[in-house]
């Protein structure tokens, strides 16, 4: 992962081509200087024979020699220090462990000798990454991969503020970033931007919305309400829901107006009933194949969840006669599950994410070295620690500032393009995938560079 910018030879497979445009977003609450350099790493003195001791011993130079071997890991040389805060125990570990797992795999792809990573136990709590941060400072790291949670990511921003080291959080939320915390994650907020910008290109003008009614709802909402009005489309509902509630169900059958549109049905049905005319026997006879009569209101639909929630809405769409011929259904990542395909009213619908492209690789390697498919945030972990593995040089030195990391160019990971907004937050390029009966087909494909488009 290292940034490129006009080279004459052909892009490896971190480097993103194109050129430096201006980047985009939000101006930045507050100032402060981005190109501020790193806290460096505190070497540890060598001992000076020349200095008065309580005990003069003749062989000075060798006893200091061997102090030196004994108790400094980089045996005098400068080395480039990382920190990884990760959750080693607690309810995260097993996460945690596969941060660890990438973390190893990208040492071993990019790592040189005088490059250190220092791994630290976050516990899993606010209090544990404090800890775990001021150890990484005082031990010289010159910036800090993770830690994993947003409350943690916000509990150590004032210690890294103090030391001028900058963080790359695993963290999704955009409430984490700060003037030393880069929020790495892959956030909902572009997810719902992508698809609905898609969407409203491909004809959808009136959007509905399903999604929790907690913190990642209310995101999404925001990012939909402002998605929609951006692209002159409507919003025609949108429906909030408690985790595991009962009341989903219908919840869903109000959003679809099913019962007025049952009962318009019946009203129909009564007025052919007694007709012997042929033209009105074989409305009657279409009639009884209906549910309902009458289109929902929206053509097409963001549902924002899930797991066993989404299972609970696929299920529930088409009883309450929301059809999916009529009604585009729309997602974010969390619709990348293999049993997405086995869901009628989920088929053809369209979700945003990273591509599949670029991790190809990574996961088969993970695969091969631990025996299992990596989590969704090892990308994450693989990508950081390879970023900071690239901006180490050769003599141990390492550019870690702001101005650096935060590269309008960007840099390319095994979740595609990505680049770090001086406010905090990682901007990426997100691909479409339609969902199909074996596999995620892409139709749209994620940009390969932040290079503006020309006509």
């Amino acid at each position: 992962m290292l940034s490129a910018c006009q080279t004459a030879t052909a892009p490896k497979w971190w480097e993103v081509p194109g050129t430096q445009p201006t980047a985009r977003g939000p101006a930045p609450s507050g100032t402060f200087d981005p190109t501020a350099q790193p806290r460096q790493g505190a070497e540890i003195p060598p001992w000076d024979p020349s200095q008065p001791t309580t005990v003069q011993q003749p062989d000075a130079q060798v006893k200091a020699e061997q102090w030196m071997t004994q108790y400094d890991p980089r045996g005098g040389i400068q080395a480039a220090r990382v920190g990884l805060l990760l959750p080693l125990t607690g309810r995260a570990s097993k996460v945690g462990q596969e941060i660890m797992n990438a973390a190893q795999l990208a040492l071993f792809d990019f790592a040189g000798p005088r490059y250190e990573l220092l791994p630290y136990d976050t516990k899993s709590t606010p209090e544990g990454a404090v800890q775990a941060a001021q150890y990484a400072i005082s031990d010289g790291v010159s910036i800090i991969i993770g830690p994993l949670l947003s409350q943690s990511a916000k509990a150590i921003s004032p210690f890294l503020q103090a030391a001028n080291v900058n963080a790359l959080a695993f963290t999704n939320d955009s409430t984490a970033a700060s003037e030393n915390v880069f929020v790495l994650g892959v956030r909902p907020e572009e997810e719902v931007e992508r698809i609905i910008n898609f969407a409203a290109l491909q004809g959808s003008t009136r959007f509905a919305l399903l999604t929790p009614a907690d913190e990642y709802g209310i995101r999404v909402r925001a990012a939909f309400e402002k998605a929609v009005a951006a692209n002159g489309a409507e919003v025609s509902k949108i429906v909030q829901f408690l985790a595991g509630s009962d009341d989903l169900p219908a919840m869903i059958r109000s959003m679809a107006d099913y019962d007025e549109r049952r009962q318009e049905l019946q009203k129909q049905k009564r007025a052919l009933q007694g007709k012997s005319d042929a033209l009105s026997r074989k409305a009657l006879e279409r009639l009884k194949l209906l549910q309902t009569v009458g289109d929902v209101d929206f053509d097409a639909l963001l549902v924002a969840a899930g797991g066993s929630t989404l299972q609970t809405i696929a299920a529930n769409l088409p009883y309450f006669d929301v059809d999916p011929k009529k009604v585009r259904m729309l997602g974010t990542s969390l619709w990348d599950a293999n049993w997405v395909h086995a869901e009628p009213a989920l088929l053809g619908g369209w979700f945003a994410a990273p591509s599949a492209k670029n991790k190809t690789d990574f996961v088969q390697q993970f695969k091969a070295a631990y025996g299992h498919a990596p989590h969704p945030l090892a990308t994450l972990a693989y990508d950081s620690i390879a970023l900071s593995a690239v901006l180490a040089k050769e003599n141990g030195e390492a550019d870690y500032s702001r101005e650096t990391l935060t590269d309008p160019a960007g840099f390319l990971g095994r979740n595609g393009i990505f680049r770090l907004h001086p406010w905090g937050l990682a901007e990426r390029g997100l691909a479409v995938m339609q969902v199909q009966s074996k596999d995620f087909r892409e139709i749209s494909p994620a940009p390969n560079s932040f290079a503006p488009a020309i006509n």
